[in-house]
């Protein structure tokens, strides 16, 4: 043989995005002048140089060449323990050629992207959408999902659960989205959902919102056109009663026998009424114009806060109110595109309570006096909830009942819980409002008008 080689050291440790390198000695011990040509193998050659990649020794000398490892962060630079070797080959006897071999321990780092494929989806009666987690590190790792339901409006399954993705790899979930309710009427109904992703040993999870469009089960114009029908029903059942042609005969009733008429009966006379002497008519009485009380009243007295109603700003101003005008704890605070006056007793008017000392309000409902907007306590659904009057005078409410009032564009405002820091939210349909994320920027349903009327 006509070489001697020897790596130092032979294993050794790099992260991805460094650099470590070792040094590989070779020494002639051939008699003539030979030239070692040298070439990394195996997994790290594609991140593993030479330098020189050639040595030119006489007999008995010895050379050094410097071998560097870069691994690149990313999935192609595996976490752990890598063989490598250097390929040295003599160039006049190339049948010595040898291979020195060592380790190179790469350590772990961890990259993780997470995407809802797609943002939007829409159906009657439910929809499917993907979730694809990409594992761009070099470790395997592993994803817990599970959907953020918004309320009694929507249910949001994945499956499965929980994925594991290899280095490089991408792995999808489908979701399965449901609504609470069908839509038989009214167009379309936006919902937001959001999809939590939870990777193991990281307490924050990866939140990915979207929106679902509700259709309705009948089309607008399925609606026009059954209104045209009966209009048209209508009008035909009207024109045919009015225009009913009388039917007339020449056909004459046979006479029957003629007879003495039957006369009836004759009552008797009745008897004379006997005469009474004539009563002297009373004397009437002069009516004297009664004095109306002077009208009494506190003038001047404090009437306290004044009721009010809510306005969202999306399409035409939608109502906020108490659904159905309930007086019970826990009914559903919702919107109505229309003025409802009092058919529900007030329903739609409010009465807000403003605490200066922490610049909070409370909303209580006009139509359930004592009942102010509650948030649902582990939900952000939007209800009534009684509570005493010293409490409701002096603000000594718990965190979910009250809310501040923050200046919006075009004199609106954005009404915040003050226990979750989330906007009330006009949701455009007839079931309840909830608390939403508040948005940067101007947000129709999001911003709320206060007025003395409707």
């Amino acid at each position: 043989m006509s070489m001697w080689t020897s790596l130092e050291p032979a294993a050794i440790t790099v992260d991805p995005g460094a650099v470590a390198s070792v040094r590989l000695r070779i020494r002639n011990t051939g008699d003539t002048v030979e030239e070692y040509r040298l070439r990394p193998v195996g997994d790290a050659a594609g991140w593993t140089r030479v330098e020189p990649d050639v040595l030119r020794l006489y007999p008995g000398a010895e050379g050094t060449a410097q071998v560097t490892f870069a691994p690149p962060r990313t999935s192609d630079a595996v976490a752990g323990p890598t063989p490598f070797g250097i390929r040295v080959e003599p160039a006049e006897h190339p049948e010595i050629r040898d291979v020195v071999e060592g380790q190179v321990t790469v350590g772990p780092f961890t990259e993780l992207r997470c995407e809802l494929v797609p943002l939007t989806v829409q159906g009657r009666w439910r929809a499917k959408a993907a979730v694809a987690v990409d594992n761009l590190g070099n470790q395997p790792l592993t994803v817990s999902l599970s959907g953020r339901e918004n309320g009694d409006a929507l249910t949001v399954e994945a499956e499965p659960s929980s994925v594991q993705v290899a280095p490089g790899r991408a792995a999808f979930a489908q979701l399965r989205i449901r609504p609470g309710a069908v839509s038989w009427f009214g167009g379309t109904n936006k919902h937001p959902f959001a999809v939590s992703a939870l990777r193991a040993g990281v307490p924050e999870p990866t939140e990915l919102r979207g929106t679902y469009l509700q259709l309705s089960v009948l089309p607008r114009w399925v609606m026009v056109l059954c209104s045209l029908l009966l209009v048209a029903a209508l009008a035909f059942a009207a024109l045919w009663f009015k225009a009913q042609p009388t039917v007339a005969t020449s056909a004459k009733a046979k006479p029957g026998p003629v007879g003495r008429p039957i006369e009836p009966p004759k009552k008797p006379a009745p008897p004379a009424p006997s005469e009474k002497p004539s009563e002297p008519a009373a004397p009437e009485q002069s009516a004297e114009p009664e004095e109306e009380a002077p009208a009494g009243g506190d003038e001047g007295q404090d009437e306290g806060p004044k009721e009010q109603t809510i306005r969202a700003a999306a399409n035409g101003g939608w109502y906020l109110q108490v659904n159905q005008g309930g007086q019970e704890n826990g009914t559903q605070v919702g919107q109505n595109p229309k003025w409802t006056a009092d058919e529900f007793g007030r329903n739609q008017w409010w009465i807000v309570h403003h605490y200066p000392e922490n610049n909070t309000v409370a909303l209580e409902a006009a139509s359930a006096p004592g009942s102010v907007v509650d948030v649902k306590v582990g939900t952000n659904e939007v209800q009534i909830e009684g509570v005493s009057p010293e409490n409701l005078e002096s603000g000594k409410l718990p965190p979910h009942q009250k809310w501040r009032l923050v200046e919006a564009a075009d004199g609106r405002s954005r009404i915040v819980n003050t226990a979750n820091n989330e906007c009330l939210t006009d949701m455009q349909n007839d079931k309840g409002a909830i608390t939403w994320g508040c948005t940067d920027g101007p947000n129709e349903r999001q911003d709320w008008m206060f007025s003395d009327g409707p």
